[in-house]
C-alpha cells in the first residue's frame, strides 16, 4: 500500500480511531500488529507465511543462541540464521541476475542457448530492509543483548508497517524499549509532530518527487532522442527526485509512528548539504550506514589493518551496499564508485589538512566549505546516473550526452536567444530544492511560533489539497519500494 494514496489515509485513520478508541497499552500493540499484516497483506496475502516462516526461524535461533554457553554453538546458530535470510533474499532477489549474469558469461564460449533459466518469482516487498533488520537482531543477540520475551514481540518489530517496506532500518532494542508494557497514548506535541512530518513527507514525495520525476522518466526511456538540454534537466531532476521521495518516505513512516507513539530513527540530514563524501553518508540513509558499518565493514576488520586492508574493505562494502540495492551490475557499479570517492577521501587526507592550515581567514575556510560542498554535491549526482539506470548502454549514453558541454551550450544560447529561459529557470529551481533545506528549517523554526493555530491548519489543509492536485489519477510509488 501506498503512503501517499487516498487509500493509504483511510488504513490510517481506521488504525488511529481502533487505537485511540481503546486505553489498554497491551491491546494497542495488538491492534497495530493485526493492522500491519493487513498493511502488507494489501499487496500479497502468501507472502505472509514466509515473513512468519523467516520470524520464526530467527526468534527461534535467538532463543537459543542467548542460552547456550558454548561459542561455537552460539558460532553455529548465528551463521545458520544468516545464511538462511540471506538465502531467501538471495532466493527472491537475486537468483534470475545470477541466471542472466552466468548466461552471458557462458555465452563468450558457447553457442547453444542459455544455460539457466528465470525463475518466476515476484520480488517480496521490502525484503532487503527486514532482511537486514533480522541480521542485525541475531548479530545483537550473539554479542550479548537481551532476545525478545515472546515471538509476538520479535514478529511486532519485523512486521511494524511504518518501517516494514522502506526502513528505516531499526535495532531491536530501539523499537522494544518503547513497547516494554505496551502502547501508552502519545501526548497531544507529539501527534501535532506526527501529522507535520506526515504533510511533509506528502509534500515532498507527491508534489515535489513527482514532479521532478517528469523531467527524469521521458529522457531515460529515449535518450538516443533527447537533446542536450534534457539531458541535464533529467539529471538535476533525478538528483532532486530519489532525495525527496525517499526523505518523503522517511518522514511519513515517522510521523505516522508518532501517532501511535513510537518514534523511529532519524534517517536524513540535508544529506546534499554535506561536507564531504564521508559526511554524505553519515547524513543520507543513516539507518542503512550504521548497518553496514556496524555488521559489515567493522566485522570485516574495518581499518583497523593495514592501508591495502582497509581499501579492500572499504570497497568491498560499498559494492555489497550497492547490490543491496538492486540486483544489477548498475548498483554494483554505483556502491564500488561510492566505495573509490571514500578510498579517495581518506588517500588525500593529508593534503586536505595542509589546505585548511593554510586558510588563515574567515573568508577563505568558507570559501573551502563552499567547495567542498559543491564538489561533493556533484561527485553523489553523478553516481546517480548509474543508480537510475537500467543497464551500461543507457547509463553511457546518458553521461555521453552529459559531458557534450558545447553542445549544451549552443542550445542554451539557441533558447535564450528567443527569450526561452526555461532551462536556467528550472535547474536554479532544482538546485535550490536540494540545497536549501538547512536554512528553509532554521526559517521556519524562527516563524513557527509565531502563527496562530488556525493559521497552521490552513496551511495543512492547502499543503494536502495541492498535494491531491499534484498526484493526479494515479501516484507513482516509492523508489525505494522496489529494494
Amino acid at each position: 500500500m501506498n503512503f501517499a494514496t487516498p487509500a493509504f489515509l483511510c488504513f490510517l485513520l481506521v488504525v488511529s480511531l481502533l487505537f485511540y478508541c481503546f486505553s489498554d497499552a497491551k491491546l494497542r500493540k495488538v491492534i497495530i500488529l493485526c493492522a500491519s499484516y493487513v498493511f502488507y497483506a494489501t499487496w500479497n496475502i502468501p507472502f505472509i507465511a514466509l515473513l512468519l516462516l523467516s520470524t520464526s526461524i530467527d526468534y527461534f535461533l535467538s532463543q537459543r543462541i542467548a542460552s547456550s554457553s558454548r561459542v561455537t554453538t552460539r558460532k553455529l546458530l548465528l551463521t545458520l540464521g544468516i545464511v538462511v535470510n540471506l538465502g531467501i533474499l538471495a532466493l527472491f532477489k537475486y537468483s534470475n541476475f545470477f541466471a542472466d549474469s552466468t548466461n552471458h558469461a557462458l555465452g563468450y564460449f558457447f553457442h547453444h542457448g542459455h544455460a539457466l533459466r528465470h525463475l518466476s518469482l515476484i520480488l517480496p516487498l521490502g525484503i532487503s530492509f527486514y532482511t537486514f533488520e533480522a541480521i542485525s537482531y541475531l548479530v545483537d543477540v550473539y554479542r550479548g543483548d537481551k532476545p525478545a520475551r515472546n515471538f509476538y514481540d520479535y514478529n511486532f518489530y519485523i512486521m511494524y508497517f511504518p518501517h516494514l517496506i522502506s526502513g528505516p532500518i531499526v535495532r531491536y532494542h530501539e523499537l522494544s524499549s518503547q513497547l516494554t508494557d505496551g502502547i501508552k497514548t502519545p501526548t497531544a506535541q507529539r501527534v501535532f509532530k506526527g501529522l507535520e512530518l506526515i504533510i511533509l513527507g506528502l509534500v515532498f514525495k507527491v508534489i515535489i518527487a513527482d514532479t521532478a520525476a517528469g523531467l527524469v522518466d521521458p529522457v531515460f526511456s529515449n535518450i538516443a532522442g533527447a537533446n542536450y538540454w534534457n539531458i541535464w534537466l533529467a539529471w538535476a531532476g533525478f538528483t532532486t527526485q530519489i532525495y525527496f521521495d525517499f526523505m518523503g518516505y522517511t518522514h511519513i513512516a515517522r510521523g505516522v509512528s508518532l501517532l501511535f507513539n513510537i518514534e523511529l530513527p532519524l534517517n536524513f540530514d540535508h544529506p546534499y548539504n554535506a561536507s564531504n563524501i564521508s559526511n554524505f553518508w553519515q547524513r543520507w540513509h543513516i539507518s542503512l550506514s550504521r548497518w553496514i558499518r556496524d555488521y559489515l565493514f567493522i566485522p570485516m576488520g574495518g581499518s583497523r589493518g593495514s592501508a591495502l586492508k582497509t581499501a579492500c574493505n572499504l570497497l568491498l562494502t560499498m559494492t555489497i551496499a550497492g547490490a543491496w540495492h538492486g540486483a544489477a551490475w548498475t548498483f554494483i557499479v554505483w556502491g564500488f564508485y561510492h566505495g573509490f570517492l571514500l578510498l579517495a577521501y581518506n588517500v588525500i587526507a593529508p593534503l586536505r589538512r595542509a589546505i585548511q592550515a593554510r586558510l588563515d581567514s574567515d573568508l577563505g575556510r568558507k570559501a573551502y566549505a563552499l567547495a567542498s560542498t559543491v564538489v561533493t554535491f556533484l561527485l553523489v549526482s553523478f553516481g546517480w546516473i548509474w543508480f537510475r539506470s537500467p543497464d551500461f548502454t543507457t547509463a553511457s549514453a546518458f553521461i555521453g550526452k552529459l559531458c557534450r558541454i558545447n553542445a549544451l551550450y549552443k542550445e542554451i544560447l539557441a533558447h535564450v536567444g528567443v527569450g526561452d529561459f526555461e532551462f536556467i529557470i528550472t535547474m536554479i529551481t532544482l538546485l535550490i530544492a536540494c540545497m536549501s533545506g538547512p536554512y528553509v528549517v532554521k526559517a521556519i523554526d524562527k516563524i513557527r511560533l509565531g502563527i496562530p493555530y488556525w493559521m497552521k491548519v490552513q496551511i495543512a489543509t492547502t499543503a494536502l489539497v495541492l498535494c491531491y492536485i499534484f498526484a493526479g489519477t494515479e501516484s507513482k510509488p516509492f523508489i525505494y519500494f522496489q529494494f
